[in-house]
């Protein structure tokens, strides 16, 4: 399995706003090899909120072909375009891919 973490520094107190544009997905759910998408908020830090969105897929081409597929494109126009309505939110991002090398499911 291969994860994916995109970690966004939030004007503190906004992590709700930003929150949100993730509470559905915009057809990365079909996908080959996506198997879910997580959506994380911290709010402890005293200077800023912290949202993480972390998806698991089968494999790491799985998640570079969602990259360069026209959803992915679609998904992420307004962002691109300057245009997003959560982007003046965003003070800055990083994404970390991980490989699973140990996977511990509930019995």
């Amino acid at each position: 399995m291969w994860i994916v973490m995109n970690q966004l520094r939030v004007v503190k107190g906004k992590s709700d706003q930003v929150a949100a544009r993730f509470k559905t997905t915009k057809g990365i759910e079909e996908m080959e090899g996506f198997i879910r998408m997580q959506v994380l908020v911290d709010i402890s830090q005293d200077e800023h909120d912290i949202v993480t969105i972390m998806t698991t897929w089968g494999k790491q081409a799985d998640f570079h072909a969602w990259q360069a597929s026209q959803a992915y494109k679609g998904v992420h126009k307004k962002r691109d375009a300057g245009t997003s309505e959560v982007k003046p939110l965003v003070l800055s991002n990083a994404v970390t891919e991980y490989a699973v090398v140990a996977d511990h499911p509930h019995l």
